[in-house]
């Protein structure tokens, strides 16, 4: 159930289905897929193979996840603690960002929010800009809102928060920048409104039957790569979209 500001009630039955972040401190343990397999299973003309990255992955040799195939790579640049709480960076931002541009592989970046108002999602994306000056962002900077576990706390309307997430992206526009949307299969064909923004869709398994557009397709968190020791990665397959770089 969500109220917004004006009060208006929406009220929905769902399923959780909580998606998060790989390599957390999770005790479930799951198998590790060849980065290589996925990507020549995956990896033709119309498509671009990568990576998303964060402090889990520790710290990353930058030409070997290159050499072993990884065309582009989304960032964690950071997020909030909680509602209303303080922005964090995410402590492996600059070192991965820099390590990645050092050896030519294009990056986007990935916000994680727990905004609940419309004026919050662009507060989340002036922080964000503040953050990224003096970078060139190749690829599109992702809205990431997955508190589906405590989302009566938020007190918030699938319709506003839809909307925050569009003022998000809409700020990153009005400064120059690409955004999309990452959310998961279920929570795109249930929750999430309408947005003129691209889809980065989370997904795992081997052959996705979501029907919406997406641009980008996140398969697995259980990706092995060579140049990533400490543990496993998130595997992405990108789109036309992401070739416009």
């Amino acid at each position: 159930e969500g109220v917004d500001s004006s009060g208006n009630k929406t009220v929905k039955k769902f399923d959780l289905n909580v998606v998060n972040k790989s390599n957390s401190s999770s005790s479930i343990k799951t198998t590790a897929i060849p980065f290589r397999s996925l990507y020549n299973e995956y990896k033709n003309e119309k498509t671009m193979i990568g990576i998303d990255i964060s402090k889990w992955q520790g710290k990353i040799d930058f030409e070997k996840i290159k050499e072993a195939g990884v065309e582009f790579a989304f960032i964690k640049l950071g997020g909030q603690s909680g509602i209303d709480k303080d922005y964090y960076l995410d402590p492996k931002f600059k070192e991965n960002i820099e390590g990645l541009k050092d050896v030519g592989i294009p990056i986007g970046l990935y916000f994680y929010s727990y905004a609940n108002t419309i004026s919050k999602g662009r507060n989340d994306a002036l922080w964000v800009i503040d953050q990224i000056k003096g970078y060139e962002i190749d690829l599109p900077i992702a809205f990431d809102w997955e508190n589906w576990s405590s989302y009566n706390k938020f007190h918030v309307s699938f319709n506003t928060l839809t909307k925050t997430a569009n003022m998000f992206m809409d700020t990153l526009k009005e400064h120059g920048y690409n955004a999309i949307l990452y959310s998961s299969k279920y929570y795109l064909e249930n929750i999430w409104g309408k947005t003129s923004y691209p889809i980065w869709l989370a997904h795992y398994t081997s052959n996705t039957n979501y029907q919406g557009k997406y641009v980008c397709w996140q398969r697995t968190s259980s990706a092995k790569i060579s140049g990533i020791t400490a543990n496993t990665v998130d595997f992405d397959i990108c789109y036309k979209y992401c070739k416009n770089i």
